[in-house]
């Protein structure tokens, strides 16, 4: 009895996630084409999420002047994002233009559940990440903090990258 009024109770939160997602409007709807956050609102940061600029020394930009016509190479640090599951930040590296190495190296705490949500969510952010050759990726189910803090932090790394 108890079994089958968890997988009834789990089966009908499911239901309601998936109508509330299918149902939420793009934030970013509103804005017009070739906006960016900034011109729009950051209105996808999660509630108390705050970012703070990359540091120098731990990027590895390249001056203006090395880009080619073929495009940038170079690796670039994303932001660090915190919000209340911890600080996260993404490092891309760019060949020609093409986006050939995502690193995170800030993801979470320590705790015991961040560790497993991040060890399933990063590596699928990674191959998409390097799929699209963009920061605007689809969400990973389970990773509700992970991924939109990731997101920002590469959407950092792009635009520093002038990508």
């Amino acid at each position: 009895m108890k079994a089958t009024r968890a997988v009834m109770v789990t089966g009908a939160s499911a239901v309601i996630l998936a109508a509330g997602f299918a149902a939420a409007p793009d934030p970013l709807d509103d804005c017009v084409d070739g906006a960016t956050a900034d011109t729009c609102g950051d209105e996808t940061a999660q509630p108390g999420a705050t970012s703070s600029a990359p540091s120098a020394e731990n990027s590895t930009n390249p001056d203006p002047s090395d880009v080619t016509s073929e495009g940038v190479s170079g690796t670039f640090d994303g932001p660090v994002v915190s919000n209340i599951r911890g600080d996260y930040q993404v490092r891309l590296t760019f060949t020609d233009g093409v986006l050939t190495a995502v690193e995170f190296p800030v993801a979470g705490t320590d705790a015991s559940p961040s560790r497993v949500v991040n060890d399933m969510a990063l590596p699928i952010l990674e191959e998409e990440f390097l799929e699209e050759q963009d920061w605007d990726v689809e969400h990973v189910s389970g990773a509700s903090y992970t991924s939109p803090a990731m997101f920002e932090s590469a959407q950092g790394a792009f635009e520093d990258a002038g990508l």
